[in-house]
């Protein structure tokens, strides 16, 4: 997983107090491109796997821990911007039509 300088200080600034990661429970999109569905969290819920990366963690459900792992998380902030976005290498059954 690589996160980008970006990225990583937008969501640090997205973390309440009292929150000690993200939940990732998912992407909005395909390899080419996709919106990580997150929420700050206090700890994993059941069945979530914690990963730590660039000083943040993330508590993934395990359907989304291959492609999360995989991913490069990056944050757009231009005007036009895609906001926060991920990437992953394709893989043989995607949706991208590729």
């Amino acid at each position: 997983m690589n996160i980008s300088e970006n990225a990583r200080n937008k969501l640090s600034l997205l973390l309440p107090e009292g929150a000690t990661g993200f939940s990732v429970t998912g992407f909005v999109g395909t390899c080419r491109g996709s919106t990580p569905v997150i929420n700050p969290a206090q700890k994993a819920q059941v069945g979530q796997e914690t990963i730590r990366c660039e000083g943040l963690t993330f508590f993934v459900d395990p359907e989304t821990v291959a492609d999360f792992c995989d991913c490069t998380i990056d944050y757009d902030p231009s005007f036009f911007g895609k906001g926060l976005t991920a990437t992953w290498p394709h893989r043989a059954g995607c949706a991208c039509n590729s």
